[in-house]
């Protein structure tokens, strides 16, 4: 009995060292031809990321990577960050995520804590990031007062930039509220800054102080009020400029670098209005009214006539509050003249005309004080470049504060570029999804390659053994396989499971389904060709001898006939697995998706956004899937090579 149990645990085992020398075997001969070495290394690398994705990836990934929102804190459409080293020049992207305070700051008497997480940011290029912004999760503190009760407190976020230029701004001051119950030390819900919540008039007014940027009273005249509005209209240019080019939160990495206000000198408007009160007049001084109401009417439109010639033949040395005492005098002596009218009971088109021009004095002083038509203020910003000190400061209003917290906070600031090969739109990384694609384009290639091939050589083996009915059936099968157009079999039916699949395995199920449409038009090939091979073996003398020595069907199959194809078939085999990754991202380019990540999706993708000119988009994905048929085509090659005199004997 030991020998026994001795001997049946050798015959596994041996089996088993037997395999493994044959694959060793196999291997020498490949690694022998230039073209095995080639594919051996090429096949280690493709799976070596393989593996590394697969024990890597998470269902999240698979659900949300056309999600803008998981991407949220990548740069949209930019180049990885090696370009730089080309000669490009691109701003840095920083996502950093920190835990612990940088530093804390406790001021007992006031009963003031306040937490800093602090990084450092350098800007070394004359283009300022894309975006910026902070994430913070704070952390709720608890204090016993003195009669026992526990008080929660929430924090006071207050974000600080210290500037290359020296300058300090506090562009967001964010106080967060506890809305229902948490426990002590429990986290509060994300809160990300927003340019909505952007202090852009502290910028500005930081901006002018630091700067200088005062208009000269060459321009403003000395009104005190006047000079208020020309200080309004230039922050409001600033404004525009900030919001419009720099999106308002990347004025942190800006600098104002020209700035000059002129008076705008166009007469026209002026002389238009003067002709207006010069035809008033002249018009009432022809009404039969009573001398004394007319004297008056005239009076007070010669006034604003000659208030606006004085300005118009002065306007290059006027100042901006002559402009403005100009028009609030004419608009003082017109309304004096509507009230004289009114009195005067003078017609109703004449009393129209003076409201009408009251109007238009009016609507021309809104716009003088309101807008640039007559203070043109100048401005141009420039990246300033340098090293910046980003603070984020929680500030606890607490006697008794823990030394420490624990928090998140999330520092964003979105360059212009990433990562190893950039991103896609909705801010996708490429290297990310070309990792994780690799895994699901070698498992759809070799699934559906293996078992097409295996089918196919099974089948041509029973079909050439058995002869009769069964090779009949197994090749019109295979006439009617051959004669179904492929790719409009695949675009109808991937088009139809799109629809018809629901819920989280949707994914899945398609791209199964595609595998097993693959398999169906793909092993009628191989069938023939084995056919053919197995007609000749079977007629070979030591087939006949095993048949006399009562040797089964099945032991001649997979004895004799099945080792005799099998060199061939995995020769077939190597060139199938590219087909079918050459498939399935055909068919997503062409729409017909299944939503896992892959790099036909990638370039689906592109085409989808019409974004040809994006290389690192196109390329990635492109050299990946040409890498990978180039790896399965060199194997085949030698293969071939290694099977092809054994070919030419049968």
């Amino acid at each position: 009995m030991p020998s026994n149990r001795k001997s049946s645990r050798r015959g596994p085992e041996s089996r088993i060292i037997k395999f493994l020398r044959g694959v060793k075997t196999a291997l020498s001969e490949i690694w022998r031809e230039t073209p095995g070495k080639v594919a051996l290394v090429l096949l280690v690398f493709l799976i070596s990321l393989a593996v590394i994705a697969a024990s890597t990836i998470t269902p999240e990934f698979l659900i949300n990577w056309e999600s803008a929102t998981y991407w949220e804190d990548n740069p949209v459409v930019v180049p990885p960050c090696w370009v730089n080293k080309l000669g490009f020049r691109t701003s840095q992207t920083a996502q950093v995520y920190i835990q612990e305070p940088t530093y804390v700051e406790i001021d007992s008497d006031k009963g003031v804590v306040k937490y800093t997480f602090s990084y450092n940011y350098t800007l070394d290029v004359d283009t300022p990031p894309k975006d910026i912004y902070i994430k913070v999760n704070a952390p709720v503190l608890c204090e016993t007062t003195p009669d026992g009760n526990i008080t929660k407190k929430t924090p006071l976020v207050v974000i600080s930039i210290e500037r290359p230029d020296g300058l300090v701004i506090t562009p967001w001051s964010l106080p967060l509220v506890l809305l229902g119950e948490a426990e002590c030390g429990a986290l509060l819900p994300t809160t990300k800054t927003t340019k909505e919540t952007f202090n852009l008039a502290h910028v500005i007014t930081s901006f002018m102080a630091k700067y200088n940027m005062t208009i000269p009273i060459e321009i403003t005249g000395e009104n005190e009020t006047y000079i208020s509005y020309a200080k309004a209209i230039t922050r409001t240019a600033m404004r525009v400029t900030l919001e419009g080019k720099y999106m308002t939160v990347l004025s942190v990495f800006v600098y104002p670098e020209y700035f000059s206000v002129t008076l705008n000198r166009d007469t026209r408007i002026l002389e238009d209005i003067r002709s207006q009160v010069k035809n008033l007049n002249e018009t009432i001084s022809a009404l039969n009214i009573i001398t004394y109401y007319k004297n008056k009417i005239t009076t007070s439109l010669n006034l604003a006539y000659n208030n606006l010639s004085w300005l118009i033949e002065n306007i290059n040395l006027a100042t901006y509050t002559d402009y403005l005492d100009t028009l609030y005098n004419v608009s003082r002596e017109v309304s004096n003249v509507k009230d004289l009218a009114l009195r005067a009971r003078l017609p109703t088109d004449i009393r129209s005309e003076i409201d009408s021009l009251i109007s238009r004095i009016t609507r021309f002083i809104e716009t003088a004080t309101q807008t640039m038509e007559i203070i043109n203020p100048t401005v141009s910003f420039r990246a300033l470049q340098g090293d910046y000190r980003i603070n984020v400061s929680l500030v606890y209003l607490i006697k008794t504060p823990p030394e420490s917290i624990r928090a998140k906070v999330g520092i964003i600031i979105k360059g212009g570029c990433y990562g190893l090969l950039g991103t896609a739109n909705k801010g996708i990384d490429i290297f990310t999804v070309i990792l994780y694609g690799t895994p699901i384009a070698l498992s759809i290639g070799f699934v559906t390659a293996v078992t097409a091939v295996f089918i196919g050589v099974f089948a041509g083996i029973v079909s050439g053994y058995y002869g009769g009915f069964i090779d009949e059936f197994i090749q019109r099968t295979v006439d009617v396989l051959g004669n179904i157009p492929f790719l409009p079999i695949m675009i109808i039916i991937g088009s139809m499971a799109q629809a018809m699949f629901t819920g989280p395995m949707k994914s899945l199920y398609i791209i199964l389904l595609y595998m097993a449409i693959l398999i169906v038009f793909g092993w009628g090939g191989v069938a023939i060709t084995v056919r053919a091979m197995t007609l000749s073996i079977k007629e070979e003398p030591y087939i006949e001898a095993a048949r006399a020595l009562g040797a089964s069907n099945r032991r001649i199959i997979f004895k004799h006939i099945f080792p005799q194809v099998l060199m061939y078939a995995t020769a077939v085999l190597v060139f199938r697995v590219p087909d079918a990754i050459l498939t399935e991202a055909g068919l997503s380019v062409l729409g017909i998706r299944h939503g896992w990540p892959t790099w036909g999706s990638l370039l689906a993708n592109a085409r989808a956004e019409s974004r040809y000119d994006v290389w690192w988009w196109i390329f990635p994905p492109g050299i990946m899937i040409s890498l990978t048929s180039l790896t399965f085509v060199l194997l085949g090659l030698a293969i071939e090579r290694i099977v092809e005199p054994r070919l030419r004997t049968l």
